[in-house]
């Protein structure tokens, strides 16, 4: 698989599912701005407590073939592999479908991140250890400290600057170059 990095504020996603496993992807969905739905005929308290409040939407039932029709994302996040089964053969075939029981069986897997500002730091096995994944992906992010954090944003701003000059392509290629390299030279009062 490709790992890529995908823009879902605003996009539909469908967790067909209401368990601790759903509650862990709709709560990374949330926080990206997707609309959410989640398909299930029981879902953990803190759903309900989501869709009391409106942030997403419930449909007490379970996933028939229409479902996921107008889905972006479809997340099969149930404890019967039946079901999840079900909810592949519902899904199109553009449409990007994860399968939590069976990694192989949809056409994404979701991988362990942590974000702060513009560094994403995502680490996958596979599918083989979403806990190593998770170990990993935290051993990963503690070097970059808050002031990193500053140092990359002056650089994303100094990157626009540059390309947005009247500098050849070749030129611009340097300087983005010297600048990404550059980075213990920022303080954030640049």
């Amino acid at each position: 698989m490709l790992p890529i990095m995908i823009d879902v504020k605003d996009k539909q996603v469908m967790i067909i599912g209401g368990g601790k496993v759903a509650r862990r992807k709709l709560s990374v969905f949330l926080e990206q701005g997707a609309r959410i739905t989640i398909i299930s005929p029981e879902v953990v308290d803190e759903i309900r407590v989501l869709h009391e409040e409106k942030k997403i939407v419930w449909i007490k039932r379970e996933v028939l073939p229409d479902d996921v029709s107008k889905a972006f994302i479809v997340i099969a996040a149930t404890n019967k592999r039946w079901v999840n089964e079900k909810v592949k053969k519902y899904s199109e075939e553009n449409q990007l479908l994860c399968v939590v029981d069976d990694g192989d069986c949809g056409n994404m897997q979701m991988v362990s991140f942590k974000q702060k500002g513009k560094l994403t730091i995502a680490v996958s096995t596979g599918g083989a250890s979403p806990f190593l994944a998770k170990k990993l992906t935290n051993q990963l992010s503690q070097p970059f400290d808050d002031s990193f954090i500053e140092k990359l944003a002056i650089i994303s701003s100094k990157r626009k600057e540059v390309k947005a000059s009247d500098l050849s392509e070749r030129e611009k290629r340097k300087l983005l170059e010297e600048i990404s390299y550059k980075l213990d030279d920022y303080s954030s009062d640049y």
